[in-house]
């Protein structure tokens, strides 16, 4: 499923997630207009105890180029972040100081430059911004485009962007645990949106995502919010067992388990985040699940209620009106509460469909519609 934009308003400006897009997509686009792709020669990444003990080992064979070169350098190498933790450098000063021709000739020099030190534990930072393809940046930023939005303003910024960034370590810790021989760079956000998904399932558990799901072709729908994250975090689970099962977890491909590990942070860490500020937004709609889904969502901000008690009657009393009897006053209005219109009408929509109101009198300080209704999605009666 592909979201396209969810139910919930917020109530302020998401700059943190505006600032995340916007760097994600000028390091994408940095990338692919400055750094060429063809390889010049490759290095190997080998296993650090392997090498400590000058016996064979796990071995990656590495295309060096611009590109590959950048992202082996701001990418997260599980192998290299789990030496440094250790106190050891052997496959750090391997890559830097071997490379192998494209001839195949193994040569002691020209390998790739590599952070030192504690710098080699930023790099899950610096990976979060590095993507490796069109789809790859366009879905996560698609993902943070209507999700984080909302998530930023129940927190704040701040803390946003703390835990967007705490979200992220946890990930590639998750990945690092299964895979910590992995020898291929980690890239890309998708640990720390799998975070922001973690804590939009909590936060709007009634909320409704437009989404478009490709079959054919795309066929857009609109979904309860957890029946869509439900159906992506099963999907990661599936695959992340099926990747342990066939002993394959630290090969390359997709992180799974990154997403998996982002997203149980999400869960666990969205209540801490929230102290002090438990109170929605006041234009926050959670809509019901019932209706409508499908087709004929709609996603309409439903229209506030007017500040007098009475449709089109105002019972405000002028000082006059206290020297006489009203039925000798003129300036007083005299309701008939037999010729009101009942509290429960059944109302009609443009799309065939039938719902119950109940009209009661509100004071100025409350909405037209408290949250829970499903008039955000749909047209207001006529």
């Amino acid at each position: 499923m592909i979201p396209i934009r969810d139910s919930q308003w917020r109530s302020s400006t998401p700059h943190v997630t505006r600032a995340l897009i916007i760097i994600n997509a000028l390091v994408w686009l940095f990338m692919l207009l400055t750094l060429s792709r063809g390889p010049t020669h490759f290095v190997v990444i080998a296993d650090n105890d392997a090498l400590e003990s000058n016996r064979p080992g796990p071995t990656q064979l590495y295309p060096v180029s611009e590109f590959s070169e950048f992202t082996l350098r701001f990418g997260a190498v599980p192998e290299l972040v789990t030496s440094e933790l250790a106190g050891k450098s052997a496959t750090h000063d391997f890559i830097e100081g071997n490379r192998v021709s494209r001839d195949g000739q193994f040569l002691e020099s020209g390998g790739v430059n590599l952070f030192n030190g504690f710098l080699l534990l930023l790099t899950p930072l610096t990976a979060m911004f590095i993507h490796g393809g069109w789809l790859h940046v366009i879905g996560n930023l698609l993902f943070l485009w209507v999700f984080g939005d909302n998530v930023e303003d129940r927190m704040g910024h701040t803390r946003f962007a703390l835990f967007y960034f705490i979200s992220g370590y946890v990930a590639a810790a998750a990945h690092i645990y299964l895979g910590g021989g992995d020898l291929v760079p980690m890239i890309g956000a998708s640990g720390a949106i799998s975070g922001v998904l973690g804590a939009y399932l909590l936060l709007f558990p009634r909320a409704l995502v437009q989404v478009l799901i490709p079959i054919v072709f795309f066929i857009p729908m609109v979904v309860p919010a957890p029946l869509m994250i439900g159906f992506w975090f099963l999907f990661n689970i599936f695959n992340g067992i099926g990747d342990i099962a066939r002993d394959t977890a630290g090969s390359g491909g997709t992180a799974w388990w990154a997403h998996i590990g982002g997203f149980a942070a999400g869960l666990l860490l969205v209540y801490p985040f929230l102290i002090g500020r438990w109170r929605a937004p006041a234009g926050e709609i959670a809509p019901q699940w019932n209706l409508p889904t499908g087709l004929r969502g709609r996603f309409r901000r439903p229209p506030q209620r007017p500040p007098h008690l009475h449709d089109g009657i105002d019972l405000e009393v002028p000082p006059e009106a206290e020297q006489a009897p009203a039925d000798e006053n003129p300036k007083v209005r005299v309701v008939d509460l037999a010729t009101r219109q009942p509290l429960i009408v059944q109302t009609n929509t443009r799309r065939g469909l039938s719902r119950l109101r109940l009209r009661l009198p509100s004071c100025p300080a409350l909405p037209k519609r408290k949250p829970g209704s499903i008039d955000a999605f749909r047209d207001p009666p006529a």
